[in-house]
């Protein structure tokens, strides 16, 4: 998109939509709360969702993006399941 200088993109996993939670999260970063409320409601599942916006920032020519806020315990497995949905 004609940048001209280096940008670093993430994507926050979202683990559910509990408003308490996205309430809290929105002090510090913009959350999308009702996308995500929504998403979630039509039975999408946290992968899906992060696979979905690293699709996105994909076809808006980003190549490389980080993941934050995955499970420590299944960080590996949860990565490796959004990784096969991206493809």
């Amino acid at each position: 998109r004609e940048l001209t200088v280096p940008g670093i993109f993430g994507v926050f996993f979202y683990r559910s939509a509990n408003p308490r939670t996205l309430k809290r999260l929105s002090k510090f970063l913009p959350i999308p709360a009702e996308a995500i409320t929504a998403e979630f409601q039509a039975g999408s599942s946290s992968e899906e969702i992060c696979a979905r916006s690293i699709r996105a920032l994909r076809d808006a020519g980003v190549n490389k993006v980080y993941v934050s806020n995955l499970a420590f315990s299944t960080a590996g497995r949860q990565l490796q399941t959004i990784l096969s949905l991206v493809e």
